[in-house]
């Protein structure tokens, strides 16, 4: 089974090097090009476009986000979905001027120090001072670059709210989130949760937005047994 991989906003795909070989070990893997698109519904289409026939898709945060409309556009294309770290909704006023003003420093020459800026809050509290995590954050935020980064928040602050969608999926469906994520509340997995009650659902502890990193081998089963539902 062909597995399609989502990356999270500002990441590329070294965002799931502690999951690559779980994923490997079912089939083919792709990881979703992101860089060029300023809609969420673009990104979508595109996945459909640079991909034939059915997949397996997984995306984490905005890569949920991507992933939830390509369901919205060709459910019968996806044979299994997995949400990780990611909401439905689309974003409230706060976070539309928090984005604001991460855009105006990239906007300013200040990419590198947004990225150091923007670590804390994808750990969770205890993982603050981890030097290895941070390391690895930079490693995976940096190859973005700033003008592949401004498109992609054009895209997540235009996005819809796709809570609607979750009620029509059927396929076998993994919604993965940290209680420490600080990014994106735990209730945000909780109404989706609520919204699409037959989801396998593994709540991370001791982990935030970066839980692949932060809980690997517990990032890991969870992958697997969604893997083992799909097939």
């Amino acid at each position: 089974m062909k597995t399609i991989v989502v990356p999270p906003l500002l990441c590329s795909p070294l965002a799931y090097v502690p999951i690559l070989d779980t994923l490997w070990s079912r089939g083919q893997v792709t990881v979703a090009d992101t860089r060029h698109d300023d809609t969420i519904a673009g990104m979508a289409a595109r996945i459909l476009f640079e991909n034939e026939g059915s997949f397996a898709l997984r995306g984490t945060s905005m890569g949920g986000c991507v992933a939830l409309e390509v369901m919205r556009q060709a459910p019968d294309r996806v044979q299994a979905l997995a949400l990780v770290s990611t909401s439905a909704r689309a974003d409230s006023d706060e976070q539309k001027t928090a984005r604001s003003r991460q855009s105006t420093l990239v906007e300013e020459g200040q990419f590198d120090a947004l990225i150091d800026a923007a670590f804390p809050g994808v750990v969770a509290a205890e993982n603050e001072s981890d030097d290895e995590l941070l390391a690895r954050w930079r490693a995976m935020t940096r190859p973005v670059g700033p003008e592949a980064f401004l498109r992609q928040q054009r895209a997540v602050v235009g996005r819809a709210d796709l809570r609607s969608t979750l009620a029509s999926i059927t396929c076998p469906t993994g919604i993965i989130h940290g209680t420490g994520d600080r990014l994106i509340p735990f209730d945000a997995a909780e109404e989706s949760v609520a919204l699409l009650p037959s989801a396998r659902f593994t709540a991370i502890e001791g982990a935030g937005h970066l839980l692949f990193f932060e809980q690997a081998e517990t990032a890991r089963n969870a992958i697997g047994a969604w893997l083992d539902d799909a097939a």
